[in-house]
């Protein structure tokens, strides 16, 4: 009778036959159990507190849903589970705006690289473009869509790139005979991201596996499996070929897109990751169910901050101008300071504030 190996010691038999053979292959590496780590630093850094007002029908507390910020520093939208995106500004988080349309809850938000336009989607089957110069008015409204769970732009490009909860990836902005279709060989998606160079976009969803795609063709470039269980988010590094990915296994995993290598994988939590925000060449944030920030080294794999404040999941980061910004369950969003975190390992108290409409 031939007897079966258990999946530890079928791993175990890969890991020390790629040992032998000399090769650092990625099934080596994902055969080893990712490294855990704890926060080198661990003093307390607050944060920045506000709730946003609910509307005048509404007396419950409004819970972030999806964030972004404006690449040159001055606004933040702000999505919430009333179905309303809020303009704040950057400097004194003052709502200036409120914008309806949807009728459903909003999952995504993103600016282009130029800050001029503001794409919005989620369950209601609506993705509407909102132009920065004529005051956050709507321009473009595209209805019975599937419900979509992230839309980006591609950098310098009048196009988007969107994934819903089942296997398509959709192109948006070009024209009909031009728009390649494509779709992943697992359902319900829920990141992707354009590469810098806009010649690769990248897709995670339930299978965690991470689906390389060329956005011009449709071509798959690669798969690699990276997450036992869903993938949540995922972003590219500016100006680099790496990917950052976390899941509903607690990991952060950093892909290298040109020679199709994991660079490093590393568990931050036993609990879920929901998103990551990059902060700067070196690091990204990353949060989940655990409320917690994390600040991950990507070179080193280390964790440089444990953010505390939030008392509920954190559902959404985003960063820029040296701001990073944080939402989710416990109906606050909060901004951390970035430049400060780098300067010193001193606490940073920065009070709250309620802000009105």
């Amino acid at each position: 009778m031939k007897r079966r190996l258990s999946r530890r010691q079928l791993l175990g038999v890969i890991s020390a036959s790629a040992a032998a053979m000399g090769v650092c292959s990625d099934v080596a590496l994902l055969a080893q159990p990712p490294r855990v780590v704890t926060a080198l630093a661990h003093e307390t850094v607050s944060s920045r507190a506000i709730r946003l007002e609910p509307l005048a029908d509404r007396t419950a507390h409004v819970v972030v849903t999806a964030v972004a910020s404006d690449p040159r520093g001055q606004w933040l939208a702000v999505a919430g589970d009333d179905h309303v995106i809020r303009i704040l500004e950057v400097a004194t988080l003052r709502v200036t705006q409120t914008l309806q349309g949807h009728r459903d809850l909003v999952r995504t938000l993103a600016f282009d690289s130029t800050g001029n336009s503001l794409v919005s989607a989620g369950n209601d089957g609506q993705l509407i473009v909102w132009d920065r110069a004529r005051a956050f008015e709507m321009v473009q409204r595209m209805q019975d869509t599937p419900a979509l769970a992230c839309v980006r732009f591609a950098p310098g490009k009048n196009e988007m790139a969107a994934v819903g909860f089942d296997r398509k990836v959709y192109i948006l902005g070009r024209p009909i005979e031009r728009t390649p279709q494509f779709s992943c060989d697992c359902n319900d998606l829920r990141a992707v991201a354009y590469r810098d160079d806009s010649q690769m976009i990248a897709v995670g969803g339930r299978s965690g596996d991470l689906h390389l795609f060329d956005p011009d063709t449709g071509n798959l470039i690669a798969d690699k499996h990276l997450h036992e269980g869903r993938i949540r988010d995922l972003v590219f590094h500016h100006d680099a070929n790496r990917c950052v990915t976390v899941g509903e296994d607690g990991k952060v995993v950093v892909y290298d897109t040109e020679k199709q290598e994991i660079v490093q994988q590393l568990a931050v939590t036993t609990g879920r990751l929901f998103t990551v925000a990059v902060i700067d060449s070196q690091h990204v944030a990353v949060a989940g169910s655990d409320n917690t920030i994390r600040i991950v080294n990507t070179d080193d794999g280390t964790v440089r901050h444990a953010l505390q404040g939030h008392v509920g999941s954190i559902s959404t980061l985003t960063a820029s101008g040296g701001m990073l910004f944080s939402g989710g369950f416990d109906a606050t969003l909060r901004r951390w300071s970035i430049s400060e975190m780098n300067r010193s390992q001193q606490r940073i108290a920065e009070g709250d504030l309620r802000i009105d409409r």
